[in-house]
């Protein structure tokens, strides 16, 4: 049996969620924002959970009404809580960039972005030879709809170019 791990921003309670949705067992990792410790204890936790609790999908997941995320792009009054400057400062960045994107999804294609960069970043932490048969997905829950979307995996502005 392959089970779940689920990296959630504990802000948008989606354990409940999660498991009348997902059958198998389900594994949960939670962080502010989604932003998970590469600290080399953590990381060691996770390939042992992975490895230990036979897990065969990783989910990043995101509510669509995140406080973190939302906060970050209006007010941002969170700004200052240890741990979410980095995330502050991306989002931020990637406002910038919102002029080229289509304001009607703007909100969907930074989650997605961000929910990459994330699955990017785990990818490069826990290792090749670990996640080779484990996929590492992106997933947008929307609470009216009480539906799980999969992020734009294939955005063409993931990163930034600059050519001289």
């Amino acid at each position: 049996m392959q089970n779940n791990l689920f990296l959630l921003c504990p802000t948008d309670n989606l354990e409940p969620v999660i498991n009348t949705l997902y059958n198998y067992e389900n594994y949960f990792y939670t962080s502010l924002g989604n932003t998970f410790s590469k600290d080399i204890r953590t990381l060691n936790s996770l390939k042992k959970l992975i490895r230990t609790k036979n897990i065969g999908n990783i989910f990043f997941v995101l509510s669509s009404e995140n406080k973190i995320i939302l906060d970050a792009l209006e007010s941002q009054f969170f700004k200052n809580i240890t741990g979410l400057e980095k995330l502050y400062k991306k989002i931020e960045e990637q406002k910038k960039h919102s002029e080229f994107w289509d304001n009607h999804h703007f909100q969907e294609l930074l989650f997605s972005y961000y929910l990459n960069y994330k699955i990017k970043e785990l990818s490069k932490y826990l290792g090749h030879s670990l996640l080779q048969s484990i996929p590492i997905k992106g997933k947008i829950y929307n609470q009216q709809e009480n539906k799980f979307y999969p992020i734009y995996s294939n955005l063409i502005c993931k990163e930034k170019f600059h050519f001289n």
